[in-house]
């Protein structure tokens, strides 16, 4: 068996050449997106190692444009130089057929500076058994910590591998990368009472992984869920923390701000550069070359430069979120935001996968609201009455904005102190609008997946009991 070395270098010798063919055939322009990667998978259900699995994955997929702008696309996940090649045919083939993609563009070759951290040997060497062992660890910390806890779910991951990009505009670049993960959810049980599933994750580019405290931080909120209690209706103030922040509010956030919405006239900042759109105390940023970002980048996967992009300044809207093609369509400069690895729900991509499997969408890398200078406990201990939302359960509607959300895991707040866990209810509201209600940001930033956020502390919304 080949090693992920020898097995990337032979596959990108065959994307070269195939290529090549594609240029002599008079296309008008093509590009591939190659990866080789190693997946070493742990998972737990119910407090024993449930799955431990090393995946091993190759391929490339080809987006080839004929005259017309007709682009078509297609992959495989084979290094065989004939069925690379036919691939690649069959994405002209389906080019030749497809309808004109009005503005399409692929980026044009540009200085790329190499990304420091993207790869640590100890996660690419990691034994399958070193996996299951942070397993482990996370397991027995989570249930030393209170023996009323268990352990429901968790998965530690570790992925090494390539990327790389060649297009026809002379983009040839490739990055050796690795990123590493532990994520559990534990739950608290005494008597006849069964808490909610309460998590913590933990994200890495290196080896660098705690699984005690991750579990025993997901122990901490199981059990402080003993004995809620309903709360009445009121609108008044929520702290949303970090997990709350990154799910309905980038959700949000990520909506307005892609290029795709924009052009789509979906977005509700269509056409407001330069307008406040938020309260003055609200700084978003995305950053793809963040020094141990977990989603930082050299290039993005079309092959464009990483950078830094200032999206809201103070409240006031800065730029957009592009690729190559939706800056070509406004006619402004690409972001770098190119993205085969996009999260959120698409029954697309469920069924397709992502990476090569996949045609890119605009996306953030590292999203990063800046934190305040306020601690969370100071930020709690100035609410006279209100709720603290560590996790609520609910989509954001696309366009609007609009949030109706369980409450999952949640406390009431009286006089500055958290009184007890709630049982049921809901936060309801327009993240716009709650953007522009924010009355304190945290200093208590989180690394999630796609974005680096803190807790943020909004006025008037409306919290429904149950």
């Amino acid at each position: 068996m080949m090693s992920l070395n020898e097995n990337w270098t032979e596959l990108s010798d065959c994307v070269h050449k195939t290529m090549r063919k594609l240029e002599k055939q008079g296309v008008a322009h093509a590009e591939a997106f190659l990866t080789s990667t190693q997946t070493t998978d742990v998972t737990v259900r119910n407090s024993e190692i449930f799955t431990q699995n090393r995946v091993c994955d190759a391929g490339v997929g080809f987006r080839v444009v004929a005259r017309g702008n007709k682009v078509g696309f297609a992959c495989t996940n084979s290094s065989d130089r004939k069925t690379v090649d036919e691939a690649a045919r069959n994405a002209l083939s389906i080019a030749k057929v497809s309808s004109e993609i009005k503005n399409f563009a692929l980026p044009e070759a540009a200085h790329i500076r190499k990304l420091k951290g993207m790869f640590n040997s100890q996660v690419a060497e990691a034994r399958v058994e070193d996996v299951v062992d942070l397993a482990k660890r996370g397991v027995e910390a989570a249930e030393d910590f209170d023996k009323r806890v268990i352990v429901k779910s968790g998965r530690v991951s570790y992925m090494s591998g390539w990327r790389g990009i060649v297009n026809t505009l002379g983009v040839d670049c490739q990055e050796k990368e690795t990123k590493a993960w532990v994520y559990l959810g534990a739950s608290g049980k005494q008597n006849n009472e069964v808490t909610g599933s309460c998590t913590d994750i933990m994200l890495r580019r290196t080896a660098d992984l705690n699984p005690e405290t991750v579990g025993m931080n997901a122990a901490k909120r199981a059990i402080s869920l003993f004995h809620p209690k309903p709360i009445t209706s009121f609108q008044g103030t929520v702290v949303f923390g970090p997990m709350a922040v990154s799910y309905q509010l980038f959700d949000a956030l990520v909506d307005a701000l892609k290029g795709e919405t924009v052009i789509l006239g979906r977005s509700l900042w269509s056409n407001r550069i330069g307008e406040t759109v938020a309260t003055k105390n609200l700084t978003v940023e995305d950053n793809a070359t963040l020094a141990d970002g977990f989603s930082s980048r050299s290039f993005d996967d079309e092959g464009y430069p990483s950078q830094k992009t200032a999206l809201v300044r103070k409240g006031r809207l800065e730029s957009f979120l592009h690729n190559a093609t939706t800056a070509n369509s406004m006619k402004t400069d690409n972001t770098g935001n190119a993205s085969r690895y996009p999260s959120g729900m698409s029954m697309a991509r469920a069924i397709a996968g992502n990476g090569y499997r996949a045609k890119p969408e605009v996306f953030p890398s590292n999203l990063v609201i800046q934190s305040g200078r306020k601690s969370r406990e100071q930020i709690i201990s100035e609410i006279d009455k209100g709720v603290v939302v560590e996790y609520m359960a609910g989509f954001t509607q696309a366009g609007s904005g609009m949030i109706s959300a369980q409450l999952s895991t949640a406390f009431y707040v009286e006089r500055g102190e958290i009184k007890y866990p709630i049982k049921g209810g809901m936060v309801s509201g327009v993240a716009f609008d709650w953007l522009k209600q924010i009355s304190e940001i945290g200093n208590d930033p989180k690394q999630f997946p796609d974005s680096i956020v803190p807790s943020i502390r909004v006025e008037n919304v409306k919290v429904i009991g149950s």
